[in-house]
């Protein structure tokens, strides 16, 4: 979902391309994932304001200790997937498109414990915040949250950014994610917004904090193209 964090104000423009497509890899010290998606614009949008449609999913494995005493770790490998409808506005202050729809979540251990019940695939209503905030002339803040039932998962990630040069922010990040009652941090830096040809980047790295204590290294890139 990072990748979003260039492709809004685009989006947010009238003669803006109907699909935006991205793809997300993260790796951290125990584990990584990989996300894919995309955006399409409903309707002409000639005002700065009208419907989206958003499609996502993304797996992730990961390790960690059950028992401090026991040896070995435990893989849990995640899958996720939404489905979203969303209304878009946009003016002077930037863009934000509020989703509400439905979410898949999965979860399943290897080897499997018996005392932890919060396994297998669960369905539930979702909603999603996205917004590109523009408080100055060169900086913008991108806020990413959103939440459903299944499992109880969310996310809240801020990132402002100052514009360098040509539409490429340079700034700090912060996420929060939680699932079935863990909790999960990421600090960092990213860099957004410059390109390979038809490809935008972002490049981010930093420090990730994991359930028990755990923390360590994270990096992250994603791309999007619009069409």
């Amino acid at each position: 979902m990072t990748a979003w964090f260039a492709a809004a104000p685009v989006a947010a423009q009238p003669d803006s391309p109907r699909f935006t497509s991205f793809l997300g890899i993260e790796g951290a010290f125990d584990g990584g994932h990989l996300s894919a998606g995309v955006d399409a614009t409903l309707g002409s949008h000639v005002d700065g304001r009208g419907f989206a449609l958003r499609a996502t999913g993304g797996t992730g494995l990961s390790q960690f200790r059950a028992d401090p005493l026991l040896p070995g770790r435990i893989v849990e490998v995640t899958q996720t997937a939404r489905l979203l409808l969303g209304w878009r506005e946009s003016g002077s202050w930037g863009v934000a498109t509020l989703f509400v729809g439905g979410a898949m979540e999965g979860r399943r251990l290897a080897p499997p414990l018996p005392w932890d019940t919060q396994t297998g695939f669960r369905l539930g209503p979702a909603v999603a915040l996205d917004a590109w905030l523009k408080p100055l002339d060169r900086v913008a803040v991108h806020v990413f949250a959103d939440y459903t039932t299944a499992y109880h998962a969310g996310t809240l990630r801020i990132a402002p950014g100052y514009d360098i040069h040509g539409g490429i922010f340079i700034g700090p990040e912060g996420t929060l994610s939680f699932h079935h009652g863990t909790l999960r941090s990421r600090l960092g830096v990213h860099v957004t917004g410059f390109r390979i040809g038809p490809l935008g980047l972002r490049l981010s790295g930093g420090w990730a904090l994991d359930r028990g204590g755990r923390s360590g290294p994270y990096g992250a890139l994603s791309a999007w193209r619009s069409y």
